[in-house]
């Protein structure tokens, strides 16, 4: 598995310093109770339980036994997103090479800070020392939104035109999803001769919601703005309108009504883009507000919340 460069700062951030053991755990007995640091004995009595383990940046480790004065030197490496080895030879203490390779393999403890690694206990061990880091920040790709059209981008302008709804959010049967009007009215008649509305009027309610988000047009100008229109909903007299329209609070375009905020849309690197206007923010970063709307070998586009066809 390929890490990235974020998992490759918090590795570095996590394992370089100096370690020390914390506790052992039998894996066997009943309660996998804690020992005491003063257990980490070979089988012949050597003391362990003064070593210490000290990670540096450019992935050399010193393994000092503090009983002893030993020292050894080797290197480490992130295997993983909370894996690493090391290439110890442990003094030469370890004859049988599964153990060893227990103890070459470190992984930071679930559920807490601690690095462990078996030795047929598991050993523990605490951070008691930060390491000295430069972290290498990831390279970040500029926002759609920062990025100025090409020559080549500028041609772009096959969107340019009407688009209506080929798919909205609805409910077939059980399902949730997007779907035609063909299919959504189908679904509607079937539920009414299965009685499933409480009265006409529900059904008709159901049908005028349907003809609202059907009836929803999109529009991209030739300047580079997006424009939504949606229909008037039946029933409104035309005193009404027009006095909406009089006010300012409503602008008809078309015998539509028109939000009155475009948004923008562009071409960049061969895919057109529509700026949601949205704030998105994932773990506290901040994430683009432009959304890919290419329309797809069908000639469909899949804008914000509908699926778009070309209006004829």
């Amino acid at each position: 598995m390929e890490l990235s460069q974020k998992q490759l700062n918090e590795g570095l951030k996590y394992l370089v310093g100096t370690w020390e053991v914390d506790f052992l755990v039998n894996p066997f007995s009943n309660n996998l109770d804690h020992l005491p640091p003063e257990k980490f004995q070979t089988t012949s009595g050597k003391d362990l339980s003064k070593l210490t383990w000290e990670f540096f940046e450019d992935h050399t480790v010193k393994l000092r036994n503090g009983a002893t004065g030993e020292e050894e030197s080797c290197t480490w490496k992130q295997v993983g997103e909370t894996k690493f080895t090391y290439d110890t030879k442990f003094f030469g203490l370890i004859d049988n090479a599964d153990i060893l390779k227990g103890i070459q393999e470190l992984e930071k403890a679930f559920g807490s800070d601690d690095l462990v690694f078996s030795m047929i206990m598991v050993i523990s061990l605490k951070k008691t020392k930060d390491g000295e880091v430069h972290i290498v920040e990831e390279p970040k790709e500029p926002d759609i939104g920062d990025i100025e059209p090409t020559a080549e981008d500028l041609k772009m302008k096959d969107i340019v035109g009407r688009w209506k709804v080929y798919k909205g959010f609805g409910s077939v049967g059980d399902d949730f999803g997007l779907f035609t009007r063909a299919e959504v009215e189908a679904d509607l008649e079937k539920k009414k001769k299965e009685g499933k509305f409480e009265s006409e009027e529900e059904y008709q309610h159901e049908l005028k919601e349907l003809g609202t988000m059907f009836g929803a047009v999109v529009e991209f100008t030739d300047d580079y703005k997006v424009k939504m229109y949606a229909p008037i909903p039946p029933g409104i007299p035309q005193e009404e309108i027009d006095k909406a329209v009089a006010s300012g609070e409503v602008t008809l375009v078309d015998g539509m009504i028109f939000d009155g905020e475009p948004k923008e849309w562009k071409a960049v690197k061969g895919d057109y883009w529509y700026n949601t206007g949205e704030h998105r923010e994932i773990f506290g970063e901040v994430k683009s507000s432009w959304d890919k709307i290419t329309p797809d070998s069908e000639g469909h586009i899949d804008f914000h919340m509908y699926i778009l066809e070309r209006k004829k």
